[in-house]
């Protein structure tokens, strides 16, 4: 239980990463407030939460609009009346060449990988602050570290994510508020399953062939399970971690060794 009586937002929570974080939460203690625009899949996390013993809410929460952000963080001191975790999960993902990308496929990137993000961190960090302490998890990218073909967008924002949480990082260090981020590689998600989708058929091959690439970028071959990522951020919100922040844990499968 290393989370246990700790209150954590996690955004993104629907699907994916999001929904494998909050069932391991539960497991470990937390309550937990799940925000996401996808209502339907939302609420199956919340039942999975509740299954694997865990006290949870879920709000409706564009993560690119800060009013959205705002009331997801009042909504949790109202039910909870402290936030000990933030976990800044919720993305977008663009796959295409630089020169076919409009101006609204930027806004739209950026508002979600990146401002949803900043958004996050700016209305939990008052509250951090008069408790004596937190923790944020910005999740980022293996974009954000090597080139990929068609990523430019992505990987700006995720890479901006990187350098977004060092300066949180020395910034809010006194206040002993760690903030770290988290670098994953392919993981077997929703998100990375549109993105070989859109892929495939930008190229005219199947989506089989597009998933082997992803898996021979790695050194262990495959992709990783939500669950193998979420193991990641369960470490940097706890207090095994507690001499870390500012920080960026690689979790690729050997991706940017070779």
């Amino acid at each position: 239980m290393k989370l246990k009586n700790k209150v954590a937002i996690i955004t993104g929570a629907a699907t994916g990463i999001g929904r494998a974080t909050a069932v391991l939460f539960a497991k470990e203690g937390a309550k937990t407030v799940l925000a996401d625009v996808n209502v339907k899949e939302a609420n199956e996390t919340v039942n999975l939460v509740n299954n694997a013993g865990g006290e949870t809410i879920f709000v409706e929460a564009d993560v690119s609009k800060e009013a959205d952000v705002k009331r997801m963080v009042e909504k949790t001191m109202e039910k909870y009346g402290r936030i000990d975790i933030l976990v800044n999960n919720a993305g977008v993902v663009l796959v295409k060449p630089a020169e076919e990308t409009t101006e609204q496929d930027v806004d739209k990137v950026i508002s979600v990988n990146f401002k949803g993000v900043f958004f996050g961190c700016k209305h939990v960090i008052p509250i951090m602050k008069r408790q004596g302490g937190g923790v944020i998890v910005n999740i980022a990218s293996v974009s954000g570290h090597i080139g990929q073909v068609n990523h430019a967008v992505y990987g700006g924002t995720k890479g901006g994510v990187i350098a977004m949480s060092r300066a949180l990082a020395v910034e809010l260090a006194p206040f002993k508020i760690r903030v770290n981020s988290i670098s994953p590689g392919a993981v077997d998600t929703p998100m990375l399953r549109g993105d070989v989708k859109t892929e495939a058929a930008r190229r005219g091959v199947s989506e089989e062939e597009i998933k082997r690439e992803f898996e021979e970028q790695g050194l262990l071959k495959r992709w990783a399970k939500p669950e193998e990522i979420a193991q990641g951020i369960l470490y940097l919100a706890s207090d095994d971690s507690s001499y870390i922040t500012g920080g960026d844990i690689l979790i690729d499968g050997g991706w940017t060794a070779q």
